[in-house]
């Protein structure tokens, strides 16, 4: 290794306005090659965008059993004030090494490891039955929500006197107020809810069955072609969301050349269209009472995976920035409609079950972020516009493949486990 302090010296004793610049140069060089600070490393990295993804698995694992026993109230409160903490001390982290930042990360993720599941469970808990899928709907803007105001804000916050350690503590503080106020007005019953009214709770009520309390039946659906095929496809449909959520930013900013202000308000567009067109897809599904319900999901299904693969392969064969910032928008906001076709399916078909059969979905979510740093950097080492296109085609022949058996296989009528066979051994709520 070559002495910093040997070389240190030789140059001051050399003196010269030149000399002293060519030194620092020369020191910046030495330090930078021997004393590369972590973050700068590819392996880090890709760790922490990772890291999230496996705290996401670890939360997921008791979550089924949580919620079963605890509650989705107090299990989304729980999860949600432990993500806070992982982003409040994630400053620190940073500073203290790899290892703290990382375990920083995983608490990120364990707060998200329900989100997939409260959107499948509330609806069918809270929502009139002429009103599910816009419900549905809007409850799972939050995904989109969070990336409208996180994404232009951080932009600004990295570029001001702040910095970006005020990004985490204020979307940190942001996230436990949240979970604060959920806690204090959620309930798991409507009918325990002290602001529903009994005209409410009437319209709620109607044309749900009876809310028993047993065994979830893991095998049985485990096994169901519909929930199988289901599952296959949200792999698919995931794989792609997240590789252009994640990476999204630094295809603008590395490949379109946009800068970092720029970046993020163009990150969080997408995501701002998507939540308008997922609002106006819930209640179109809602109104379309003379369709079968299986017509309904499919199509919107296929009209999502088909737009989002679309979009895919306009930005990989195009150079323009404005078509491939339009593909971009495309895509991102094709995905959002595939909440009505694939969850509105498995709700269909699983009933009071569907917490499990949504958090295997959210299991596969967690898979695809933790593979998707993984494809990137084996697909893109060295981030040119050519290797781009091939990471495209990739994610639009994984999202065809995983989607083609969707529409043929998958079935409404919900399955026969959501049956009780002795109903007096059951304990009702």
């Amino acid at each position: 290794m070559i002495n910093i302090l040997l070389v240190d010296k030789i140059l001051i004793a050399l003196m010269g306005t030149e000399i002293i610049e060519l030194k620092a140069n020369i020191l910046k060089k030495v330090y930078h090659k021997f004393y590369t600070h972590w973050f700068e490393r590819n392996t880090e990295k890709s760790l922490l965008f990772s890291g999230a993804a496996i705290g996401g698995l670890l939360g997921l694992v008791p979550a089924v059993p949580l919620i079963t026993s605890l509650g989705l109230r107090n299990v989304q409160t729980i999860s949600g004030i432990i993500s806070s903490c992982g982003a409040l001390f994630f400053p620190l982290a940073i500073s203290i090494g790899f290892y703290t930042s990382f375990l920083c990360r995983i608490l990120q993720g364990i707060g998200s490891a329900i989100m997939f599941t409260t959107v499948g469970v509330v609806p069918g808990v809270w929502a009139p039955s002429s009103e599910a899928n816009t419900f549905m709907a809007i409850l799972s803007c939050a995904l989109q929500l969070s990336n409208i105001i996180c994404m232009p804000v951080s932009g600004l916050l990295c570029e001001s006197s702040l910095g970006w350690r005020s990004i985490y503590y204020l979307f940190g503080a942001l996230t436990l107020f949240v979970y604060v106020v959920f806690w204090f007005t959620y309930t798991d019953d409507p009918k325990l809810h002290r602001n529903v009214s009994q005209k409410e709770l009437g319209k709620i009520l109607t044309g749900k069955i009876e809310k028993i309390k047993e065994a979830v039946p893991y095998r049985a659906i485990s096994t169901d072609p519909t929930v199988l095929i289901t599952w296959i496809s949200c792999f698919g449909g995931n794989m792609g969301f997240f590789v252009l959520s994640l990476y999204g930013p630094t295809y603008l900013r590395d490949i379109l050349k946009f800068d970092v202000r720029e970046t993020g308000f163009l990150s969080a567009l997408p995501f701002i269209l998507s939540a308008i067109i997922k609002f106006t897809a819930g209640q179109v599904s809602d109104k379309l009472t003379f369709l079968p319900e299986k017509a309904r999901f499919v199509f919107f299904a296929a009209t999502s995976q088909i737009g989002f693969a679309a979009g895919l392969v306009v930005m990989a064969f195009t150079s323009n920035r404005l078509i491939a910032q339009i593909a971009f928008n495309f895509a991102i906001v094709s995905s959002g409609l595939n909440i009505m076709g694939v969850i509105k399916c498995i709700q269909l078909r699983c009933l009071q079950h569907v917490h499990f059969a949504i958090a295997v979905i959210s299991f596969t979510a967690y898979v695809v972020q933790f593979l998707a740093p993984i494809i990137v950097s084996v697909i893109c080492p060295d981030n040119t516009a050519e290797q781009w296109t091939i990471l495209f085609l990739f994610i639009t022949g994984i999202i065809i493949v995983c989607n083609a058996g969707f529409p043929f296989i998958t079935k409404s009528e919900a399955a026969d486990y959501t049956k009780p066979k002795d109903r007096s051994s059951i304990e009702k709520y």
